[in-house]
């Protein structure tokens, strides 16, 4: 854990370009490990979504407890039900969104089960002072120093300055290549610009399957309550 107290004033305010796409689905369960077929499922309607930079697909999640700092392992076949409430979520530029809307209707074949695309709405990105990522690729045999330090550092190259971060749990997405390991991670006391950079550009790799999408978090006290 990174923790440094700050009490920086917000500065000038930047417009976002990202917005996230969120399709009602008819699904009732998937297996955990899904983000590689639900990627390939997507690839077919959008051919261009792994080469435009910053596109995610964020995870498809089922209940968690902690207050979301722990889910099912995403390896080893576990299943995650879904309510009706979940939604397939895009992260994509705005000029795209005509393509993504069109998937409305549509018919996703994911690991033996199916989803069925229906209408969607629009969530603009937020300018939240704390930002969780469900998941950020980690680096092989790369402790939790490690992983903090290289976080820093490419949050550097985006000119974003965070004094608190926290790593959650780990856990692994299956991949042609093998397990891809993957930690959950908190940031917290961002300016307003930086929040926004944060979430236009992500953090690291595998946007496409579901990892350096940051969403906006409540509160980071029930967090430090986990940790303690």
């Amino acid at each position: 854990m990174y923790w440094q107290e700050s009490d920086r004033p917000d500065g000038s305010k930047i417009a976002p370009c990202m917005v996230d796409i969120a399709f009602r689905m008819q699904c009732p369960c998937l297996p955990a490990d899904h983000s590689w077929p639900l990627f390939k499922a997507i690839e077919k309607y959008l051919p261009w979504f792994p080469d435009e930079q910053n596109t995610g697909i964020h995870a498809i999640h089922g209940a968690e407890s902690n207050n979301g700092w722990q889910r099912p392992s995403e390896v080893g076949g576990s299943i995650i039900h879904l309510s009706k409430r979940v939604r397939l979520v895009l992260r994509i530029p705005s000029e795209r969104l005509d393509q993504c809307a069109a998937m409305s209707g549509k018919t996703l074949k994911i690991a033996g089960t199916t989803i069925e695309l229906g209408s969607y709405s629009l969530r603009a990105i937020k300018p939240t002072s704390t930002l969780l990522a469900r998941r950020v690729v980690t680096r092989t045999n790369e402790d939790e120093t490690g992983f903090l330090d290289r976080v820093n550092n490419e949050l550097a190259h985006l000119n974003v300055t965070v004094p608190k971060l926290l790593p959650g749990r780990m856990s692994g997405i299956t991949t042609p290549d093998g397990l891809l390991e993957v930690r959950r991670l908190l940031l917290a006391d961002l300016r307003v610009e930086d929040s926004i950079r944060v979430q236009e550009s992500g953090l690291g790799e595998g946007r496409i399957l579901g990892c350096g999408l940051f969403v906006p978090h409540k509160s980071i006290a029930p967090v430090k309550q986990y940790t303690s």
